[in-house]
């Protein structure tokens, strides 16, 4: 299953807008959005300074790996954010209406992350 195939069934089991799969430098390997106005690969490299800097976060302030950092949510009046790590220097980000689940979509990513690694080999 390509990694496109696997974020636009991410996106119809959450009612996702979309979803983007990038490198830990903010470069687009995939994206699938319901909306041709939604600039997926420029959300997610911005985002992806966020994961960043919780992982930061959590080694300081709890000693802890920062691989221990696996899903972040961002809340905002109009929608949400999902950011989750699929292993070592590779993230999707899920981007929602107000109105779906934040830990549905978190659920559903991690149940996606197996596949997507599986694609990478």
């Amino acid at each position: 299953m390509s990694f496109t195939a696997i974020l636009k069934d991410l996106a119809a089991r959450t009612g996702a807008i979309g979803a983007v799969l990038l490198d830990w430098e903010g470069e687009l390997i995939a994206s699938y959005s319901g909306s041709p106005q939604m600039e997926l690969d420029l959300i997610g490299a911005h985002h992806g300074i966020i994961l960043d800097i919780a992982r930061d976060a959590a080694l300081r302030q709890t000693g802890q790996s920062a691989g221990d950092v696996t899903s972040i949510s961002i809340t905002t009046n109009t929608g949400r954010l999902v950011i989750s790590t699929i292993k070592e220097g590779y993230y999707v980000i899920a981007a929602l209406p107000r109105s779906v689940s934040i830990a549905r979509c978190a659920f559903e990513v991690k149940k996606a992350v197996p596949l997507i690694e599986k694609e990478m080999g």
